[in-house]
């Protein structure tokens, strides 16, 4: 399904990413952990597309992910350490937007029962610029449940979550494995790599290693 092979990234002649190359098939999920600053969130990055590789490849469904064509992309979704949504927006303006530009509108009657799921119903008209850092990562987890796409790259799920925001992430994560669904995660609990994750990544000076997650 997914084909990463050879990619290389440096920035201003420093090489964070040395030849990456790894395959993710249908319905697995991999945890990809390694200290901060070894280029998860770069890799994450290059196969959304939103930063360029200096050299390499990524395929998914046997499509180049890496060309302009965003169709190619469709059944993906990427979501940031940022929500990437427009702060001025209210949530239900932004999930609408979100729908529209990724043909779902048809989505749009559900979309004040997963606001409501994830605590959020009683700011549906509010501008997100007054959101908490938490609030956001729930906002996060409607959008994906929205899309509900056949791969999912999410960088730190669990981020600025309290109790109840990392159950909701761990029901997420189920949810994605009993759908046969495929994820990359970004990670920094062992537990929660080797209870959720098929296989674990790690990154170190620039090269990924592999391992069972069992």
């Amino acid at each position: 399904m997914l084909s990463v092979k050879n990619i290389y990234k440096s920035f201003n002649r420093l090489s964070i990413l040395k030849g990456i190359s790894f395959s993710q098939n249908k319905g697995e999920i991999i945890a990809l952990m390694g200290k901060n600053g070894t280029g998860k969130s770069t890799l994450l990055r290059i196969i959304a597309r939103i930063m360029k590789a200096d050299s390499g490849t990524v395929t998914f469904n046997e499509k180049d992910l890496l060309s302009a064509n965003s169709k190619y992309r469709n059944n993906m979704f990427y979501v940031g350490h940022e929500p990437g949504l427009y702060s001025f927006f209210s949530p239900i303006e932004n999930l609408k937007f979100l729908l529209k530009t990724r043909d779902l509108s048809s989505k749009e009657n559900s979309i004040e029962d997963k606001l409501d799921r994830y605590g959020l119903i009683d700011f549906i008209d509010k501008p997100i610029a007054v959101f908490s850092k938490g609030m956001l990562q729930k906002l996060k987890l409607v959008q994906i449940e929205l899309v509900n796409p056949d791969l999912l790259l999410f960088d730190e799920p669990y981020s600025s979550l309290d109790e109840d925001g990392v159950i909701l992430v761990d029901q997420l994560i189920a949810d994605i494995k009993m759908q046969n669904k495929s994820a990359i995660l970004v990670l920094h609990d062992e537990y929660k790599a080797k209870k959720y994750g098929d296989f674990i990544f790690k990154l170190a000076s620039g090269k990924i290693s592999k391992k069972n997650a069992t």
